[in-house]
């Protein structure tokens, strides 16, 4: 009970960057445009956010600091998608690649320090009556500020893109642009918003993973988690709270990762224990995120899957208002 309990705690802290990001992928995607710049924008937003907090001593500061700096990575997407007509695949692979090679040289001289951070509470009123609960408590009730605020944010995305005009719009935009604008909706403006704020939530996703999982900056620390964040969106068919399900369950698997050594699931039959043993070897199931993630990728390739799945009509596609 206490393994459970420490597995289910620790699977809403590691899962909270993967939502965060993915939730952010999920409203850029819905405006019809696909960041493949997650990776890049949330090491940007783990350096920024951390660096911030080590001058100034304010986790909060430092998670709005390394909010906006995806944000501000996020709008150099737009532009050479939106505004440039670039192809958003080339735009997203570069803004990785840059928010690779400028948090390497720019965070060196940050590896050695470290911070405080984002420290777990109890939620208010109920928290410390109902954090006592066996295996669900700390999972549910004694968290940093931060997981908090990812899972309100489920919630709220899922309200704004299915309950308000603005939701509607982004999906007008996402499916056919050219009816949307003939119905006045400005088209650029919509997908501006849904890229700034796709960017915004990957920089708060790493400003989480730099303040909140890690206390510190270390080069790369993202280790792939951008691009899982973007397999979430298809695995969890552009909705919130099914994205939601995959940030955990992906999170779930990481911490059996460093945590399977503790496990003892011998049976006492020599090959089924051979098996077991190679499944739970911890260098195995480090591949498991990956492995997931290339078959969700796999499965959107084909366009039957994608057109079952929900994804939107018009992804990819630059509108132009003079060509459509």
């Amino acid at each position: 009970m206490a393994f459970l309990a420490d597995v289910l705690s620790a699977t809403v802290q590691v899962g909270t960057p993967l939502l965060l990001a993915s939730l952010g992928e999920l409203i850029s995607e819905r405006g019809g445009v696909l960041n493949l710049g997650v990776e890049g924008m949330m090491l940007v937003g783990a350096l920024v956010g951390f660096a911030t907090t080590v001058v100034t001593g304010s986790p909060w500061l430092g998670f709005a600091a390394g909010t906006g700096a995806g944000a501000a990575m996020a709008t150099l997407h737009a532009v050479l998608c939106i505004s440039l007509k670039a192809d958003q695949v080339i735009s997203g692979v570069m803004l990785t690649l840059l928010g690779t090679g400028l948090t390497t040289y720019f965070g060196q001289s940050w590896v050695s320090e470290t911070i405080e951070g984002f420290q777990p509470v109890t939620v208010p009123l109920v928290g410390d009556a109902l954090v006592g609960l066996p295996v669900i408590g700390p999972a549910l009730f004694r968290n940093t500020p931060t997981d908090y605020l990812a899972l309100v944010l489920v919630p709220v995305t899922s309200y704004v893109l299915f309950r308000t005009n603005l939701g509607l719009e982004v999906t007008a935009v996402g499916d056919d642009p050219e009816a949307a604008d003939t119905m006045g909706v400005s088209v650029f403006r919509v997908r501006y918003l849904c890229v700034i704020l796709g960017g915004a939530f990957a920089g708060a996703a790493g400003a989480h993973l730099s303040l909140a999982t890690l206390g510190g900056w270390t080069t790369g620390m993202t280790a792939g988690k951008g691009w899982i964040a973007i397999a979430l969106v298809i695995f969890a068919a552009w909705r919130p709270w099914r994205a939601l399900v995959g940030a955990y369950l992906f999170g779930g698997i990481d911490v059996l990762v460093l945590r399977s050594q503790a496990l003892d699931l011998a049976v006492g039959n020599a090959v089924i224990d051979g098996v077991v043993d190679l499944l739970t070897n911890p260098q195995v199931m480090a591949m498991y995120p990956y492995l997931a993630t290339v078959l969700v990728l796999v499965l959107a390739s084909r366009g039957s899957f994608t057109a079952r799945a929900g994804a939107p009509s018009a992804l990819l596609d630059n509108y132009s208002r003079e060509l459509d």
